[in-house]
């Protein structure tokens, strides 16, 4: 019969200092949300948008709107957030864990943060059009300036750190790179016209990536907006003619290799783009059927087909929950990452 030994006093320390680290690592890649974002693909979980049930459909119905969720099948509708007054824009956090949105409830914009669950509502900050950092640390947002023009900000999640990134012309919709180490945005003018751009996200060195081209579809020059990143390799966007039609186009994150997605003819629009956490699909606004509703398409375009009909808030901007599990941190990247 063969001797079982016990670990020396040595061996059990190194063990239980390597078990140690392992932990401490795994709680940290837990609560900060960097080392999940980064090291591992995220799996789809609940879609989040805004709707207003009991009014027309339009832009005024955001000041009754709340926030709701649903499968990817688009069903199982859930309203999480209440109130009298409206919740929209909603943003998951790249844990899925939490959800940042814009509030009117103290009547003017503010971003707040709720758990998934619904529960634990916190006030951040005064502005809008909120967007996680995959690196789950800051928020990017929109607020006006003194002359009233609409510029980037970012915030930490804690409330502290608050830091006004462009202050030339007018800025909004923010969106972070998959490193967190940049933002796209659409920079313009007052009526709405303008372009996506990028830049660091201390606010440096800005680059614009889209310009305006003229055609049939397009006569005096197209506008670009709705910039939409976290996760992916390429940047979806809307582009067409302001404040009237557009499709949906996705490029890289340089500028190049533009492709047009969506081809529906004015003045029917496609708008305001959302990637699935895993790549693969990309949530849209419609209103081709002559109603507003939510889309999703494969990210190259094919299997175009509605999600949610019968909506009042416009526009809806939709957001995916990453969804993080053994299973999914398992699986070997595909390498669409579209």
């Amino acid at each position: 019969m063969g001797i079982t030994r016990q670990p020396t006093s040595k061996v059990r320390y190194i063990l239980g200092a390597a078990t140690f680290v392992i932990l401490s690592v795994s709680f940290v890649a837990r609560i900060s949300g960097e080392s999940v974002g980064q090291s591992t693909k995220p799996s789809n979980g609940l879609i989040a948008f805004a709707d207003a049930p009991d009014q027309r459909p339009g832009p005024q119905a955001t000041q009754y709107a709340q926030i709701y969720t649903i499968t990817e099948d688009g069903r199982n509708r859930k309203q999480l957030t209440t109130g009298k007054q409206g919740n929209f824009f909603p943003a998951w956090s790249s844990s899925g864990e939490q959800l940042a949105f814009v509030s009117i409830r103290n009547r003017k914009r503010e971003i707040w943060i709720i758990d998934s669950s619904g529960k634990n509502e916190r006030f951040i900050t005064s502005g809008f059009l909120p967007a996680w950092s995959p690196d789950g640390r800051k928020l990017a947002f929109t607020r006006p300036d003194a002359k009233r023009r609409r510029q980037i900000w970012i915030i930490g999640v804690d409330g502290r750190g608050e830091r006004q990134l462009t202050s030339e012309g007018s800025n909004h919709c923010p969106t972070w790179s998959p490193k967190s180490d940049k933002i796209a945005y659409w920079s313009g003018d007052a009526r709405g016209f303008g372009q996506v751009w990028v830049m660091r996200s201390d606010g440096t060195d800005p680059r614009q990536l889209t310009h305006p081209e003229k055609s049939a579809y397009t006569p005096d020059g197209s506008s670009a907006n709705a910039p939409a990143w976290l996760f992916g390799k390429r940047i979806a966007y809307w582009s067409g003619i302001e404040h009237r039609y557009g499709q949906i186009w996705t490029m890289n994150a340089d500028g190049s290799s533009r492709t047009q997605l969506t081809t529906e003819p004015a003045p029917a629009s496609s708008d305001n783009p959302t990637w699935s956490p895993d790549g693969k699909r990309i949530l849209f606004d419609t209103q081709r059927r002559k109603r507003p509703e939510i889309w999703v398409m494969n990210a190259d375009g094919s299997d175009q087909h509605v999600l949610v009909s019968n909506l009042r808030v416009i526009p809806m901007r939709t957001s995916w929950q990453p969804v993080f599990s053994v299973e999914s941190s398992n699986k070997p990247d595909s390498g669409d990452g579209k």
